[in-house]
Order: C-alpha cells, then structure tokens, then sequence
C-alpha cells in the first residue's frame, strides 16, 4: 500500500472514530458579505455519518444581510435521517433521501439553522451546502399553471445600490419550471441577472431585458440579481409557473426526439405531459419508440389520431414500435399517478411524404456523401425495404466506405447489387470498403418484424479505375518503389493488380516487402519463369523478400470483398546473381560466382522455424567487398577485411538475406557460408 494510501486510511480511520462516538454535536458558524463558505456531515464524503446521531449548526451573518444555503449533493436514508433548514421557528425546508444538487433556501434575516438527525439503522454518505450572504429575495413554491410575476426590489422605479438577490423557485416533485423574463433593463455590464437550474447558470443577462423564456427541469430554479454601487436602471419584471411538460413540435426530414423528463432516470410521479406534433398539409406524420420502460399499471403514454382514434401504451415495450398518423397532425400524451415510475420513454419525430417509397437516387461524384438506414443513428423499422441507386460518371467507379453496421446479424441485410457481379452482402456489428467495377450500384436494406438496431452510416464517392492495366517496372542498381493503391488508406476491394518487374538481360530483380496488411482472404503472389515463389496473406513480415531465377517477376495482388486495410509498400533493385532457398537441415555452401559483383541468397524458412546462420571459413575480403546479413529489414552485421569463422546469426523473422559485393577486377575469392534451421521455442 502506498504513502498516500495509509495516510488517507488513518485519516478515514480517525473520522469514523470521531464520528461514532459523538451523537450530538452543535456547531457555530459565522460567515461574512464578501466571502462564501462550506459546511458537511462529519467524514462527507468518505466516512457515512453515524447511526443514531443529531447535528446542529447554528449559522450567522452581519446585521441587515440574509443567509442562502445551497446543497451541493447529498445523500440521507431515504425514511428515516433527515435535514432540516430553520428560518426563526418555521421549518423552511425538509430533506431526505438523494438531494438535488442545487437544492436552496434563503432566511428572511440574519441567522439559519441547519439539523440532521439519523436514527439508528441505514447510513449514508450525508451532505455538502456553502452558505451565502444576500440582501434580499425569497423562497417561492412554484404550484400553480398561471404565471405569477417577480420583480427586482422598487420596480418599475429604479432597483437600490449594491443590492444581491436571489430568488429560490421550487416545485413539489421535482416539477419543471418556467421562468418568462419579460422587461426591464440594468447598468450594462456591472449590474445583471443570473439564472440558475440547480446548480448549474443557463443565462447571465444585462443591460436591455427583453422577452426571453428559461425553463429549469431539475425543479429548482435560482433568479440572482446583483448590483454595484454607480449607475441604476429600472430592474426587471418576470413571470414564472410550473413549466408544461410536453411542447408544440413540427416534424420534418430532420428526427426530433421527444423524452419524458429526466429520462433515462425516473420520471416524476403525478406528471402530466402533452406533445402536439404537426406537419406540412400534404405530409404526415412518423412516431418511432427507441426505449419505452413505465409503471405497467398506473403510468400510460396514449396517442391520439385527429379521428380522435386512440393508443395506449405502458409497461415494456420492445424497440422499434411505429405509429404513423392518418394525416398531419399527431398527438402524444402522457400521465403518471402518485407513486411509483419508470425510465419513461424516447422516440424519434419526423415527416413522412405519403407517396413516397423508401427509394433515394443519388449522382455520386469524387466529393464524398453520406448515405444511412432511415432514422440514423436511432434505430430503423420492421419490416422494411429500402434502395439506393448510385450512380457515377462513365469510366469511374464507386467506392463505399460503411463506417458503422448495426444489424441483426441473421435478417437485417444490406445487399449491394453490381450488373454482372454476385450480390454482396453485410450485416451485423461491422464497418466496410466496397468498390464496385462499373459505375452504377444498387444498395438495399431490408429488415424483417423481429429485433431492431441502429442501421448503418456510409460514404459514397466516385474515382478513376485502379489497375486497369498491368504497370512494367524497369529496375536497374538504384532502389525504386511501389505500393498498392491508395496506400496506406485502405485499397479498394474486387480489384486485381499486377506490376511486371524486369531487369536487363543475364541480371536477377529482388523484391523486398517493407510493411502490409491484407484484410480477409485478399493476397499477394510472387511469380517468375518457374512459377510462384511467394504468396502473402495478413500482416506482411518487414523485409520479406525474393530474387527472381530469370530477369523478371510478377507480382499480382488480388483483393476480394470480405473487409480492407492499408495495403503494402515494397521495394525493388536488380542483383548480378542470388537465389531462394528454402532451408532445410542439409547443410549448403554459398559461393558467389566467378567476376560477379553484387549477389543475394534469400534464406527462408517454413512454418515457425528461424533460420540459424554461420560462416564456415574465413576469407579475406579485398578493399571495397563485404558481406551483408539482413533479418527483414534489419541489418545484423556488415564484414569485410578477415571473416571470423563460426559466427552465427539467427534469425527473428523467419528469413535472411545475405548480400555479397565483390570486386570484378580480382574475381575468384569466395566466401562460404552455411545455414541450417533452429526451430522457435
């Protein structure tokens, strides 16, 4: 256990023992106008309160000023410990339970009492409040549907000098708020208003004060209004009421969602909500439910036809559910009782045209576009068809890019339909490269009546064929390059390119592959006179490499419709002489030929053998020549001078390549090695 740690163990250790063994303690406070201060249960929030115990704090400010505490958070057992907040000999406010952060109460003078009492069971974390001086304001319970106004102090005559209000709105069950700025101004910049949900600011307002509407839904809202002590203006007026659960909500092609209140946490009990959705007169209107979780048999959302034809919903109900109007219009309500809720509900809003069907026709140009399943990224529908017809300009392809699939793996399916090709298909938790062979493409979606999801997110975009045409390479002593297209971006699926490597005649090419990756069953294949000599699949090994028997190679790379990655990026040089071999237990001299200046020997081994190398003699290297050895695209030693005898180099990769560069005026000298396979623990 770390320092830190003992310590904070102890420290937690001696807040326990304080505060088990004190079951009442009472507490003075003294705070002052310039400064804020902050109070808690013992131990808050490390050490739960103790069981059976009584706090008191007795709080004082300066004559003529007011106290606001503010909860920051809290937590009490929800029965039976409680906090009190007293203003003279009236309870001004009662908690337990989980207390909103945000949670206020301002005294009408310059004392406040703050009790908590727990009983002798369940324990909690307590709470945490910071206290406030102000000069003045007032609690308000928020009961009623009609607004009721509030002012700033000698409206609409003008507000006092250093003035600091504040305002605590509630409601009774966590009821929404609204409050309606209406008039007024202040001095710009020094004086203005704050207006608080809980404890988090949504609006600071000064200067000109016009028409402007706030709603709170934690069910606190705090109206501060603070002044200086130069210029005064004439304040504010405003009007607040409990906030109507619900809205008036045009659809469009652009999803609304529509919520209970707090969802996805619990709904509040006696709610009553009212959504009235409208459209465009020859559209109608498309309900979608994502989540619907309520109290089965008390709490029932219910949808109205303009037939005054109805649907009542409650309790679980499985994703996906529609409802589609009968013209444009559409109501939804909901209603809960007095105890007990649930989550509530989400769905998605938006206009439907009546006489169309789920069938888009796109142009798709070089730029990218996006293309999703309806309702993207909510969820899609049962039992639906959709088509996407893609067209490019001639002699262009089109390449699709789906960057999310959520489907249900064995119905829901996007098919991609391409004229004289197989219909490819996907579904499922996945993303994708297609590109097609021609320049028009058919994708559709289709999903049947059991589960749901969100669908897919795609991006179209036309480009210039790739390998149309198979490219020759000339490769002479200086190193060239070449990568598979679009490399390292991911390369395009159905396609087949060819490079034809060649060199001058009585000379070798060596291919070395620097870096890949291949996706699926997509491959590369190493030809030369004789055949294939290499074929790659997955991540390439750096350095794999070979020399051709002839002066030339064929390199195809193949790639199929089952995913895509980056590629691969090799390099390319002609040899006077080398050869492949692949490695068995027999020993095998390596010499180099009479007058020949530059050799490789491609050493390899199958499965997961490492090539084990030595020299068997040593020779003397004139001025100039040396001996490479390569593993992959490392390079273990470079020898020239007096070759010791019996070093040994072992390989990582799988491979060696050794690289002899000799002097054509003194031919003759060899250099011979040996290599033999040592098999990887």
């Amino acid at each position: 256990m770390g320092f830190v740690a003992v310590l904070l163990t102890i420290a937690i250790q001696l807040i326990q023992n304080r505060v088990l063994s004190t079951s009442s303690v009472v507490l003075d406070l003294q705070i002052s106008a310039e400064n804020s201060s902050t109070f808690s249960t013992p131990g808050y929030p490390l050490v739960p309160y103790s069981n059976d115990a009584s706090y008191e704090w007795r709080i004082q400010a300066p004559d003529g000023l007011r106290i606001l505490i503010t909860f920051i958070a809290g937590r009490t057992e929800g029965c039976c410990d409680r906090v009190q907040v007293i203003d003279g000999g009236d309870i001004i406010g009662k908690f337990s339970g989980k207390i909103i952060p945000g949670t206020s109460r301002l005294s009408k003078g310059n004392s406040l009492h703050v009790t908590f009492s727990s009983d002798e069971a369940i324990s909690f974390a307590g709470f945490e409040a910071k206290l406030a001086t102000a000069t003045c304001g007032g609690n308000i319970e928020v009961v009623d549907d009609n607004a009721l106004e509030l002012t700033s102090d000698g409206w609409p005559n003008a507000y006092g000098n250093n003035e600091k209000c504040f305002w605590v709105l509630y409601g009774r069950e966590r009821k929404q708020i609204q409050l309606d700025l209406i008039e007024g101004s202040t001095e710009p910049d020094n004086d203005h208003i704050e207006i608080f949900n809980g404890l988090s600011i949504i609006a600071r307002r000064s200067g000109d004060i016009t028409m402007e509407s706030f709603i709170a839904d934690s069910g606190i809202l705090i109206l501060s209004f603070h002044s200086n002590d130069q210029e005064v203006e004439q304040g504010f007026r405003s009007a607040y009421k409990k906030a109507k659960c619900g809205f008036n909500a045009t659809a469009s092609d652009t999803p609304t969602i529509l919520s209970t209140p707090f969802y996805p946490s619990l709904y509040p009990d006696d709610l009553s909500c009212e959504w009235n959705m409208n459209a465009a007169a020859d559209k109608l209107i498309e309900l979608t439910f994502m989540e619907t979780d309520t109290e089965d048999c008390c709490d029932f959302i219910q949808i109205t036809y303009d037939s005054d034809e109805t649907r009542q919903l409650s309790g679980k109900i499985p994703a996906g559910l529609v409802f589609t109007s009968t013209n444009n219009n559409l109501r939804l309500s909901f209603n809960s009782d007095y105890r007990g809720s649930g989550p509530g509900f989400r769905a998605v809003l938006r206009e439907v045209d009546p006489t169309s069907s789920c069938v888009y026709s796109e142009f798709v140009g070089e730029t990218p576009k996006n293309i999703s399943s309806p309702l993207y990224p909510y969820i899609y529908h049962n039992n639906m068809s959709c088509q996407w017809i893609l067209q490019a300009n001639d002699q262009h392809i089109i390449r699709i890019d789906f960057l999310e699939v959520k489907t249900q793996d064995c119905c829901d399916i996007i098919r991609i339909r391409e004229s004289g090709q197989r219909d490819f298909t996907l579904s499922g938790d996945t993303s994708f490269v297609w590109t097609s062979k021609n320049n028009y493409v058919e994708v559709i979606f289709s999903s049947d009546s059991s589960v749901v999801n969100k669908g897919f997110l795609a991006t179209v975009q036309s480009e210039e064929p790739v390998c149309q045409s198979q490219i020759n390479i000339f490769a002479n002593s200086t190193t060239g390059y070449f990568s598979s297209p679009l490399y390292p971006t991911f390369y395009s699926s159905g396609v087949t390119c060819v490079w034809n490597l060649m060199t001058g005649w009585g000379k070798k090419v060596v291919i070395t592959f620097l870096e890949g990756i291949l996706q699926g069953n997509t491959y590369i294949r190493v030809y030369d006179r004789s055949g294939p000599v290499l074929r790659l699949s997955g991540t390439i090994i750096p350095g794999t490499s070979r020399i051709s028997t002839y002066d030339f190679l064929v390199i195809n790379f193949v790639t199929d419709h089952s995913g895509s990655a980056a590629g691969f990026r090799a390099s390319y040089h002609d040899a006077n002489y080398g050869q492949n071999y692949e490695v068995s237990k027999a020993p095998m001299i390596l010499s180099p030929p009479f007058g020949f200046l530059d050799c490789f020997w491609i050493l390899y081994a199958t499965e997961k053998n490492q090539v084990y190398f030595e020299s068997l003699q040593g020779n003397y290297l004139l001025s100039g020549d040396y001996v490479e050895i390569f593993d992959g695209t490392t390079l273990l030693a470079k020898m020239s001078g007096l070759t010791v005898t019996k070093v040994i180099f072992t390989s990582t990769t799988g491979f060696l390549k050794v690289h002899f560069h000799g002097n054509y005026l003194v031919s003759g000298i060899k250099v011979k090695y040996r290599y033999r396979l040592q098999r990887s623990k």
